[in-house]
């Protein structure tokens, strides 16, 4: 127990001594806090899919060091706590720690990386929602080129480290558009690869899982009545293998439609195809075709605050499932000097 005390003093004492350097030594010194409570109820009965209900809160408070131009330093910690906790879902704990390159072209960052603001586009077929509560990070790296009309990111968040007992695991992902007029490309996918254990007695395969999503679409927003209007429809390419065991290749029809007018919205996505198999995608794209209806109400949105309800419906063969959720995101932030 003294080992462990003098231990845990030293690195507080470190610690320390670097924030003291790093504030003496900084042009510029900040903070950010970003708070999320949410509530999202879903009532599912398709196979593949788990019914549950989310219902807690996060904060995540951060410092930011700069010490040149373009060039900062953040750290700090995600709290989370799901309602009526116990000790099967105690508080979690998430630290933020992570290097940041950002010019008006360019956003490189490495680390423990906060998901939500640099990932939230990316569509749930992708990278499923439920990661906004349980991995609020990205534990890697995050590349992103933006310059006019063009837009193109690339990204690796690793898993899990390999021991005797767990495999290695980590995903590697795009996500870009380019514009012209009113009309755009995007194209969002994903590679997840699940290695071996370092235990050599167990009998184990490879997997490699991936998704592609190549779609063309038309933003009309400010050109009618409505307040925002976007269509796109395009094809999803997944390919799944678990290595001298299977390995097989599926393809489909995506599209999308949103509708918004002053505080509310609909929004459409259809999929007809090949069942996809998704180990970080959104489980209803496990089957031949998918409808899902959204209809939201933001009752109060500013710069540093969004209040969101979203009632879905989920169609799929045989089943109609439902889903209410309501997100509260509160964002502030400044200088210190």
């Amino acid at each position: 127990m003294f080992v462990k005390s003098s231990v845990f003093v030293k690195v507080l004492l470190v610690i320390t001594l670097l924030i003291h350097l790093s504030v003496s030594k900084a042009q510029q010194l900040g903070y950010h806090v970003d708070f999320l409570g949410y509530v999202d109820n879903r009532e599912y009965k398709a196979p593949y899919t788990i019914p549950k209900t989310f219902f807690g809160a996060t904060i995540s408070p951060q410092l930011y060091f700069q010490l040149e131009k373009n060039h900062r330093i953040y750290g700090g910690v995600h709290v989370n706590q799901e309602f009526g906790s116990h000790q099967d879902n105690g508080t979690r704990v998430k630290p933020i720690a992570y290097y940041n390159y950002k010019t008006s072209h360019i956003d490189f960052a490495i680390g423990l990386i906060p998901r939500y603001d640099r990932l939230k586009d990316v569509p749930k077929m992708v990278l499923a929602d439920t990661l906004q509560y349980d991995r609020p990070n990205v534990e890697g790296m995050y590349f992103q080129y933006n310059k006019g009309k063009f837009k193109q990111a690339v990204y690796i968040d690793w898993l899990s480290k390999q021991s005797y007992s767990k495999r290695e695991q980590f995903v590697a992902g795009i996500s870009g558009k380019y514009a012209f007029g009113n009309f755009y490309l995007s194209n969002d996918g994903l590679l997840y690869h699940n290695a071996l254990t370092s235990n050599d007695s167990l009998d184990e395969h490879i997997q490699d899982n991936a998704v592609l999503m190549l779609k063309l679409g038309a933003d009309f927003s400010g050109k009618t009545f409505l307040d925002s209007l976007t269509l796109d429809a395009g094809v999803a390419l997944g390919f799944d293998r678990v290595r001298t065991e299977y390995e097989q290749k599926n393809k489909g029809f995506i599209s999308t439609i949103h509708l918004g007018y002053k505080r509310f919205f609909v929004a459409n996505t259809l999929y007809l195809g090949d069942p996809m198999n998704l180990p970080n995608g959104d489980p209803f794209y496990h089957r031949k075709s998918y409808d899902r209806l959204d209809l939201g109400w933001v009752p109060f949105k500013s710069k540093r605050i969004e209040g969101k309800f979203t009632a879905s419906f989920h169609f799929s063969p045989g089943f109609v499932d439902n889903q209410q959720m309501f997100i509260l995101r509160y964002k502030f932030g400044q200088k210190i000097r």
